[in-house]
């Protein structure tokens, strides 16, 4: 899975406790609805985040990331970190992601006990001369997130429900960024925040939210985060995720069965885009024994940057949409060929590349053996430490040294390479063993498996791991050896 951080340049914490107090350098963030039995009155606590978007923008301006707006697999999430401390827990609540659309100070107060430190943004005032009120805007103002309990949220609010209370911070605000892309709202950050039914005062506040009035009288203690000015990992940030992984099986088709082959435009060892962000400039035919295969002129998807794919058994051409691939099993033969021809239509030819590939036919000799599995792996290139920024792709070489128990012959092992088309990879800290790059697909092509290792996502001078999963032949197999595959980034 593709993934690009934005980690947060801004955050503070404003609280109905004392309404002029500011917390913009505190390192732990908290929001919750604690009622106050001296006062008799339930009290807020609300956060205020925002994340430099224009960073994930430029990646997929410049082709390095997919957009959202155009790919439906691609989404967008805020990322918040559980504080594990000794005080009491909320459980469950749900907790609100609400786009602001007015700027707001962050400030420099550090007291969370006594609130001594007065200034803006607190729960009266956005900036030093703005209160929250003053912001109009509809449904989606300043008003309506800060004070108002009309129920007029942004569209694009996102949610997400606690059980427990020390569950991560994980929503998706893929709609936001849309039209953030698209320039139809502005970057002013987030209130995170409880929902309408734990903040509820009055009856009518708890009728409004559909809960019940006894609820104006609970109490939710703080539920708290990490904040950007911690000195640990857990600094929040918003993350662009795809599956960015590459399944070329060009050499491992199956007989009569889909598959994706795969066109890789390197110049001066980098691959670039021939078209900008556009789909592959030009056409695919496929033939077998020199003879073509209907329909030809294939269409080709552009994967990611210099990267184009084509789908056999689900392509289609630019003139009959209503075509629903193309089955190569309708041919004898095993052995194929694909042409990708360059052009800026099918009449002026600029270049043509032809490859092969061959399908695999069915076969059953289940009956023969008993194999005993066993795939051990080793990443020849993985080094020890490196640099910050850099995107490295790590070779995955797997060995299959399984043993097969057959009835006639006895015994023989396999002592073959081996490509996995179904595994995953994470990194995690290799000292709490604490997962800082959830899941990613492995790739492959043929000359086996890989990964890139991305250390935009990672921390300076943290041991980090790396654990593979991996589904073979109907088994799951877990990889985990810390001092082998141990590295830092500097």
């Amino acid at each position: 899975m593709g993934h690009i951080r934005a980690y947060s340049n801004k955050d503070n914490f404003i609280t109905e406790k004392s309404i002029t107090a500011n917390n913009g350098l505190n390192p732990v963030l908290e929001t919750g609805a604690k009622f106050d039995e001296l006062k008799g009155v339930k009290e807020w606590s609300r956060i205020l985040i925002n994340f430099p978007l224009e960073n994930i923008k430029n990646k997929i301006e410049n082709g390095d990331a997919p957009d959202p707006r155009l790919d439906n697999s691609v989404s967008a999430f805020i990322n918040m970190k559980n504080v594990i401390h000794g005080e009491p827990v909320p459980s469950d609540f749900s907790i609100w992601a609400l786009p602001l659309t007015a700027s707001w100070i962050e400030g420099k107060g550090l007291d969370s006990d006594d609130y001594l430190y007065e200034d803006a943004s607190n729960a009266i005032w956005a900036t030093s001369t703005d209160k929250w009120e003053d912001y109009a805007g509809g449904a989606s103002g300043g008003n309506n997130i800060i004070g108002a309990h009309n129920n007029q949220w942004d569209s694009n609010s996102a949610s997400q429900y606690f059980e427990h209370g020390e569950e991560n911070l994980k929503v998706d605000i893929t709609s936001f960024l849309k039209e953030f892309l698209d320039g139809a709202s502005s970057n002013h950050g987030f209130m995170v925040r409880m929902s309408d039914g734990q903040e509820a005062k009055t009856d009518a506040d708890a009728i409004a939210a559909g809960v019940n009035t006894s609820t104006t009288s609970s109490s939710w203690a703080p539920k708290k985060f990490y904040g950007r000015e911690t000195n640990t990992t857990n600094a929040p940030f918003a993350s662009l995720e795809w599956d960015s992984s590459i399944k070329d099986d060009r050499h491992q088709i199956p007989f009569s069965k889909n598959a994706s082959l795969f066109y890789y435009n390197f110049e001066n060892n980098q691959l670039v885009d021939l078209d900008g962000t556009n789909k592959f400039p030009g056409f695919v035919t496929l033939s077998a024994d020199g003879v073509l295969i209907e329909p030809a002129g294939l269409t080709a998807s552009r994967e990611s940057k210099g990267i184009y794919r084509l789908d056999i058994g689900t392509a289609q051409t630019d003139n009959e949409l209503s075509l629903t691939g193309i089955n190569i099993g309708l041919s004898a033969s095993s052995i194929f060929s694909d042409n990708w021809t360059i052009s800026s239509d099918q009449e002026a030819l600029v270049t043509s590349k032809t490859f092969e590939f061959q399908t695999k036919l069915p076969s059953d000799d289940s009956s023969q053996y008993y194999e005993i599995s066993r795939y051990p792996i080793r990443l020849p290139n993985l080094k020890n430490t490196y640099e910050k920024g850099t995107a490295t792709r790590i070779k995955l070489f797997i060995k299959d040294i399984s043993t097969k128990l057959q009835s006639v012959t006895g015994m023989s092992n396999s002592l073959n390479s081996f490509t996995c088309t179904d595994g995953t990879f994470e990194i995690r800290e290799q000292i709490t063993d604490l997962v800082e790059v959830t899941a990613q697909n492995i790739s492959y092509d043929k000359n086996g498996n890989y990964f890139y290792l991305d250390t935009n996502n990672l921390y300076r001078d943290t041991p980090y791991k790396i654990v593979f999963k991996l589904n073979i032949r109907g088994e799951v197999f877990y990889y985990d050896s810390p001092q082998e595959w141990l590295f830092t980034v500097k």
